[in-house]
């Protein structure tokens, strides 16, 4: 177990017998507590039953002094048993009666107006010794004249055996905390162990064995669903770091084609001596593979940016025919080159809250590639709509759709034509010049602005690519 989880379970465990601890201390105060109280409760039901019998026992001597019958005891050890304090008064004040026990001390000096009641009435005093003392009165007609009369006895015993049982509960306290704590460490252990296999397992995952993943005992439970957090966080490094890998490779693969033919066109203009023209027509060459190189480092760098987060959307309102028109007028100059024909329908004018340059790189994108995949002489249909907002999620969107009458894509090749270099096999269209990243913009752009592009191959051949966004409509004005 690694030295982290080992303080984890250290803390757990002193949190748990350090929370029991004073759990338990509570409860033997609570406990010691309630015992003091029935002890007491069970002297008060004693003193009454004492006083039913002090009550019979009291009687008058014929010089009118009070006195106690001492015949009622059958043995002399009862009597030296009787912890009992008593005390007469009559109803003036007068004290009539005290036992020795009791001596010179008063169990409450005048009558109060509580002890007026025929009722029992109970109270605590202390008295001149110290001695707690817990006190019964009661009024009662003893030989026709009416007295009041006060047992008490001592609380100093039940004191004593409360506190005895609350020191034996205290010494019992380390033992049960020991066990707390063997307890506890036992759980922590027990708890942690998916922790510590978890914390192995990612140990000696790396760079090079990011497909492994941590196994899932039980989904439903705090450690499982982190375990899930942990499996997904790896499928994402993972992907990163094999996305990371095939850019790598790909950047590698397309910048060697320029590069070598820089290389090659300089090699053979050193070797011979050639004329002012044909060295010009050399660095013209070599200054257009330089461009190529450029616009496609510029293009890897708006990706990068784009795909990290860096680059910040600045949207504005606009309408959708404008920035259509605004693309198409860009690519018309390579569509005439080949004497195609740039149709376009707008059916709903809408206007669109996105970010417009980076939006007509992006139909400019669709556009250009059409043109390049189109032949000679062809036809480019490019469609404005409205497309309903049950058909694509819960806002109305709107739907640009450039269709050429090009080869068409196959159905297994239309989810990797928005990779980055990724291009069919370039025997079927060798004469097409491009590196793979247009397409990427593209799919960065309309999903960077909540939409959708996808692409298809209508049964009248060629290809349709379709760019779904939400927009704000302002009418919907259908040409006819």
């Amino acid at each position: 177990m690694s030295a982290w989880i080992s303080k984890i379970r250290n803390r757990l465990t002193l949190w748990y017998v350090g929370i029991f601890g004073l759990i338990l201390f509570g409860f033997v105060c609570v406990a010691s507590a309630l015992h003091y109280l029935h002890l007491q409760d069970q002297l008060y039901h004693a003193e009454i039953q004492d006083m039913e019998t002090v009550e019979g026992l009291l009687y008058f001597e014929p010089d009118g002094r009070l006195s106690l019958r001492q015949d009622y005891f059958i043995r002399e050890e009862h009597r030296l048993l009787l912890d009992r304090l008593l005390e007469v008064l009559s109803m003036d004040g007068n004290v009539l009666f005290r036992n020795s026990k009791l001596g010179n001390d008063s169990l409450g000096g005048a009558r109060t107006a509580s002890e007026g009641s025929a009722d029992f009435f109970r109270h605590s005093l202390r008295l001149a010794s110290g001695t707690h003392v817990l006190v019964l009165s009661h009024i009662r007609p003893v030989e026709g004249r009416t007295v009041l009369i006060r047992v008490g006895y001592s609380t100093e015993p039940i004191r004593k055996q409360s506190i005895q049982l609350f020191g034996l509960l205290i010494l019992v306290m380390p033992f049960a905390l020991l066990a707390a704590g063997f307890a506890g460490s036992k759980v922590a252990n027990k708890a942690l162990d998916p922790l510590s296999q978890m914390a192995q397992l990612t140990q000696h995952i790396t760079a090079h064995r990011l497909n492994e993943r941590i196994p899932v005992s039980n989904a439903d439970d705090e450690l499982g669903h982190m375990a899930l957090v942990l499996n997904d966080l790896l499928e994402r490094l993972e992907k990163s770091f094999q996305q990371l890998r095939d850019f790598t490779s790909d950047v590698s693969h397309e910048l060697r084609t320029p590069l070598a033919s820089i290389r090659s066109i300089g090699e053979v203009g050193a070797q011979a001596d050639y004329e002012a023209k044909k060295y010009r027509d050399i660095i013209g060459s070599m200054l257009e593979e330089v461009s190529r190189l450029t616009g496609m480092i510029d293009t890897l760098l708006t990706i990068a940016h784009a795909e990290s987060g860096v680059l910040a959307l600045n949207r504005s309102e606009f309408s959708v025919n404008e920035l259509v028109q605004e693309a198409v007028s860009i690519v018309r100059v390579l569509a005439e080159d080949k004497g195609q024909a740039i149709l376009l329908s707008v059916k709903d004018e809408v206007d669109l809250s996105a970010d417009r340059p980076f939006m007509r790189m992006a139909l400019v994108n669709l556009i250009d590639n059409a043109v390049k995949y189109s032949p000679e002489k062809s036809e480019i249909r490019i469609l404005v709509e409205i497309v309903q907002a049950s058909a694509v999620g819960d806002s109305s969107m709107v739907r640009i759709s450039v269709a050429d009458q090009g080869p068409g894509i196959p159905e297994d090749a239309r989810e990797r034509v928005f990779n980055r270099f990724y291009r069919l096999d370039e025997s079927r269209n060798s004469e097409v010049q491009g590196v793979g990243l247009g397409l990427a913009i593209t799919n960065w752009a309309v999903e960077a602005h909540g939409g959708i592009v996808s692409v298809s191959s209508p049964a009248n051949g060629g290809s349709l690519f379709s760019m779904v966004l939400p927009v704000t409509p302002v009418n919907m004005i259908a040409n006819t």
